[in-house]
């Protein structure tokens, strides 16, 4: 597995590995409407592609390689195993953090930052990325942006915001969660979340020729 990420990465991930291997798939598969396959795995959507959780571990469906944040994330999200569906309201993430995390070094900002730099007069590229991971156009803004919902978990909802430049504003980004994604995984790993959500987008490109996308 690709050792690249957050300091501190490989010890989270073997430490959650351990209490993955005693826990009830099953169980929290049923609390989380997830699918189990027929070697008792658990299947997860994540970006486009299918992550297969057990109590061996994690792994693509493709059988391809994957950053041990991501991991992470996913074993965060199913041992929470929350029956909570989301609210249907859209919040900063500085309403979602913990006492803890607003004291921190976690800025929204730095993550808005660079999807305005990859995205600013790249609309339709921005909107065929979204639309290849689910991505739908809906949601509250304001007039003249592009608003985009992501399911980046099931039943955790993104909403991003995107103002394009003009004459006389520079492009905007804002990113949203659902009021009650901390209901279904801690704000550390949804902190975690975002960013891995960032650098997909950001990172994907778009070919102009047969608009195929390229991870």
């Amino acid at each position: 597995m690709d050792s690249s990420g957050f300091g501190g990465h490989r010890k989270i991930y073997a430490d959650l590995l351990k209490r993955l291997a005693s826990a009830d798939i099953a169980r929290l598969a049923e609390h989380l409407n997830l699918p189990i396959n027929n070697s008792g795995e658990t299947e997860i959507p994540f970006f486009g592609q299918t992550y297969l959780i057990s109590n061996k571990g994690v792994r693509r469906s493709d059988q391809r390689s994957f950053p041990e944040t991501t991991g992470s994330v996913l074993i965060h999200y199913l041992l929470a195993g929350s029956c909570s569906p989301p609210a249907g309201k859209f919040v900063p993430l500085a309403e979602l953090a913990g006492p803890l995390f607003k004291q921190g070094s976690y800025s929204q900002s730095a993550l808005e930052k660079p999807l305005i730099i990859r995205f600013q007069g790249c609309i339709p590229e921005f909107l065929s990325i979204a639309e290849s991971i689910g991505g739908r156009q809906g949601g509250i803004s304001g007039i003249g942006s592009v608003s985009v919902i992501f399911d980046v978990l099931p039943n955790i909802l993104l909403q991003l915001i995107f103002y394009d430049k003009d004459n006389e504003f520079p492009a905007r980004a804002t990113l949203l969660l659902d009021a009650n994604a901390t209901q279904l995984i801690d704000f550390e790993a949804l902190a975690v979340l975002v960013t891995i959500f960032v650098r997909f987008l950001t990172e994907t490109e778009v070919y102009p020729s047969n608009n195929a996308v390229k991870r």
